[in-house]
């Protein structure tokens, strides 16, 4: 389980994998690669890990610095004997979980609204964490985080850097617009 300190990490999910498959009469490997998806942005004061250790299964998906960060690692045993013997510390835990719940609900319903609203709530949240989404983030990869496809973000990205007269890419965009 992680606690993070200080910086902001995002939780990728997906990535290539393996089928086996049947081929000229015999069983082969074969990996097929599929787009890493970011689920979760997660900054200072937030928890990781900590389903797979009250589920007791293994890691599901992978963390990668998005900022410098100071990360503190505590060992599955240590924290469900945390939980087990100080109440306030698993409510707290449970808190997050209930947060991290409400969180994806909000954005499974921003899923059905238009890519540009899509769009620019992420980066409202990017904003909220001291995140630039443009700089952090390639449209690709905004796209899989909104349900989009790429185009239609590049489009809605380029409209809106239009209507704030801003042409370089790297120049972070309003927090009211992109």
């Amino acid at each position: 389980v992680y606690f993070v300190v200080s910086g902001c990490v995002k939780i990728l999910r997906g990535g290539g994998f393996a089928d086996v498959v049947q081929a000229a009469g015999k069983q082969e490997m074969r990996s097929r690669s599929r787009h890493q998806v970011v689920v979760a942005l997660v900054a200072a004061g937030d928890i990781i890990g900590e389903l797979g250790a009250l589920l007791e299964c293994g890691r599901s998906a992978t963390i990668v610095a998005l900022t410098p960060c100071q990360i503190v690692s505590i060992p599955c045993t240590d924290f469900m004997a945390c939980m087990r013997s100080h109440p306030p510390f698993a409510i707290a835990v449970a808190r997050k979980i209930a947060r991290r719940l409400v969180d994806t609900n909000r954005q499974v319903e921003l899923m059905r609204g238009k890519v540009e609203d899509r769009v620019q709530a992420l980066n409202r949240y990017c904003n909220s964490l001291g995140l630039n989404s443009e700089r952090l983030f390639s449209n690709a990869e905004i796209a899989r985080m909104v349900g989009a496809s790429r185009v239609a973000v590049s489009q809605v990205v380029n409209r809106l850097r239009r209507e704030c007269g801003e042409t370089d890419p790297k120049i972070k965009l309003s927090a009211g617009k992109l």
